[in-house]
């Protein structure tokens, strides 16, 4: 196999393994995360994300920040999120949505990895 071939098989590797790191990602949509406020639900989210970039060996920088857009009592963050793998880094923006179905209880779910 020639030099070049190693590295296409390198970078198909790499892509696939990304691919299911989201794929596992947008399961997690189908499993809302409660909490009293959003950031107790940020909190146990960047905990499962962790859990899941370990299995992969990655590891994961979280922003300081992310997009906020509010509808009344809903909010919708987008979150760029960068993973460090063996041969690089990729970026991925994590769509989530808040929203108070109680007084005081939050909900938040994923809808969308991109």
């Amino acid at each position: 196999m020639t030099t070049r071939g190693k590295e296409q098989q390198k970078k198909r590797r790499y892509s696939e393994s990304i691919t299911a790191f989201k794929k596992e990602l947008k399961a997690l949509s189908f499993e809302p995360i409660y909490g009293e406020s959003i950031k107790d639900i940020i909190t146990r989210l960047t905990v499962k994300i962790e859990e899941i970039a370990n299995q992969y060996k990655y590891t994961v920088e979280f922003p300081e920040k992310a997009e906020i857009e509010a509808e009344g009592d809903i909010y919708y963050f987008i979150y760029p999120i960068t993973l460090k793998t063996k041969t690089g880094k990729k970026k991925i923006y994590l769509h989530v949505q808040y929203l108070m179905y109680d007084q005081s209880q939050w909900a938040g779910m994923i809808t969308g990895v991109k």
